[in-house]
């Protein structure tokens, strides 16, 4: 049985990143995010370190799916007391055009996955809620120790 395969070349921007600098890898919308077997770590397509990441070709999703949201984010401030990142992340969705809040959400970056140097987010959000449109998922990263912000955005439709 013959499978239809498709390559595709592309250039990749490996940014340089400062260890003094709040810095995020790409936001990856997914459709697919779950861990992987021990002896699978980094190894087969879609896998990053201990998780299978399947980026959705498109950002169109149907209601009845969930939407991944996954990012690395580098350089954090360490407490001194607690040796954690100190910072939060808060994820905001809007219907793009009216600005319209359909979700908000905030959290401790301290609660994620990592330490300082390297901490993951990978999230799971039920769409069934979600009107048919197109949104903007917007986040808002702030390391308070230095008082830098990130704000990543990416835009995904709802059939």
């Amino acid at each position: 049985m013959d499978a239809n395969i498709t390559t595709y070349e592309m250039a990749l921007d490996v940014p340089h990143l400062d260890d003094d600098k709040l810095a995020a890898s790409s936001l990856i919308l997914a459709d697919l995010i779950e861990k992987v077997p021990t002896k699978s770590i980094g190894t087969g397509p879609f896998v990053i370190g201990s998780s299978k990441v399947r980026p959705r070709m498109g950002d169109t999703f149907k209601r009845e799916e969930k939407l991944g949201i996954y990012m690395q984010l580098y350089n954090f401030e360490q407490d001194e007391t607690t040796k954690k990142p100190n910072g939060t992340i808060e994820y905001e969705i809007v219907k793009n055009g009216t600005n319209q809040k359909v979700f908000e959400y905030s959290e401790e970056v301290s609660s994620l996955p990592g330490g300082a140097a390297q901490v993951t987010v990978e999230k799971l959000l039920p769409l069934k809620d979600l009107e048919p449109g197109q949104y903007i998922l917007k986040m808002k990263v702030v390391d308070k120790k230095r008082n830098q912000t990130l704000t990543p955005s990416a835009t995904f439709t709802v059939t």
